[in-house]
């Protein structure tokens, strides 16, 4: 593996593992406090969420998944009050958190390259 790619290949694993972070957060918020309206509506146009997670692949499907809902002309991700269910998502957050730990994180992508 030459090292332009061997670089890249860390900051991909960086990527993601930031993206995965931000949904962990994301997740876990409103789990702890489904009643805190600031944290279940995300602005998909918010710098920081495009940054952290917004060109991962997946990533709305993801959320879309763990309950939250297109609003508001599609800028936002919502999660309605009476559809918060605690038990998927600490489910989803027990994913992020174990694929994040998991010793063997992106190691396919350098296996696929080599």
């Amino acid at each position: 593996m030459s090292k332009i790619s061997e670089a890249s290949l860390k900051d991909d694993n960086y990527r993601v593992k930031r993206a995965f972070q931000t949904l962990l957060i994301y997740v876990r918020n409103v789990a702890k406090s489904p009643d805190e309206e600031k944290f279940r509506k995300i602005r998909l146009g918010n710098p920081k969420f495009q940054e952290r997670a917004g060109n991962l692949k997946g990533e709305i499907e993801f959320l879309e998944l763990c309950g939250l809902e297109r609003g508001e002309e599609k800028k936002f991700l919502v999660f309605p009050r009476d559809k918060v269910y605690i038990r998927l998502l600490n489910y989803a957050g027990s994913l992020l958190n174990s694929a994040m730990t998991n010793p063997f994180f992106g190691l396919l992508e350098k296996v696929k390259e080599d």
